[in-house]
């Protein structure tokens, strides 16, 4: 997932919102990309009071709980002292990287667009964002959950396939995606969406998978979770 200027300045606050750490950590220091890119690395200072393992799995749930944003464990580093939590405040520093290369560029998510048709149909569009152009992609299906949860999906598929089409290189033949399957599922007493699909490439064919919390929209956890399963595929099999 990818994060706002604003979000960057929620995210380090959300550290010490975390009930558990708002009276051990020390410092915090988070790097993220510019232009809406990624978390890149958290790393904290803490007192000896929790183990450092724990403080890592308390921060991956508060920005997940605050945030909705999902951080791997291994861009989490903590470091502890024996001082004690100073009385005042502490600074809450922030790097952003410069805006990354082209091939560098992630799927990102740009709009969501719903039109009722006859026979209660429903026509999803889905736009993303690439390479600093936006693509848009459309699917049909009836007006029941699973069916929408598929064709937001499948529209997904359909606009990361057009912004590869218009972005191949000579004598590169366009790579086909296709929907396994969507799935809400419930764990750790919230709501998930997950995500299979089929890349073939030639004659490679891969298996994806994507899953985003589905705690506000059930249609943008499943474009989020298509662009999760996607995304990795295609910077590592056309732009690396």
């Amino acid at each position: 997932m990818t994060i706002s200027k604003r979000k960057i300045t929620m995210l380090a606050i959300s550290l010490f919102a975390f009930v558990g750490l708002s009276q051990i950590v020390l410092e915090s220091y988070v790097e993220a990309r510019a232009g809406g890119g990624e978390v890149e690395e958290v790393h904290l200072l803490t007192t000896t009071e929790v183990k450092p393992k724990q403080v890592v799995r308390n921060v991956e749930s508060a920005l997940l709980a605050h945030l909705d944003l999902p951080v791997d464990h291994r861009k989490i580093s903590v470091a502890q002292t024996s001082e004690t939590r100073k009385e005042l405040e502490p600074e809450l520093p922030v790097h952003i990287m410069p805006p990354p290369k082209l091939f560098e560029s992630r799927l990102l998510f740009y709009g969501h667009h719903m039109e009722s048709e006859r026979h209660n149909q429903v026509r999803h569009k889905v736009e993303i964002e690439w390479r600093g152009e936006r693509y848009a992609g459309e699917a049909t299906a009836a007006d029941l959950q699973r069916a929408k949860l598929e064709a937001v999906a499948t529209a997904t598929l359909r606009a990361v396939e057009r912004a590869l089409e218009e972005n191949l290189e000579e004598n590169r033949q366009a790579p086909s995606l296709s929907l396994d399957g969507v799935k809400l599922i419930e764990a750790f007493d919230r709501r998930f969406v997950l995500v299979a699909v089929h890349a073939m490439s030639g004659r490679n064919l891969s298996r994806l998978a994507g899953t985003n919390v589905a705690d506000e929209s059930l249609d943008r956890a499943a474009i989020l979770a298509t662009l999760q399963a996607t995304d990795r595929w295609v910077r590592g099999n056309f732009y690396s």
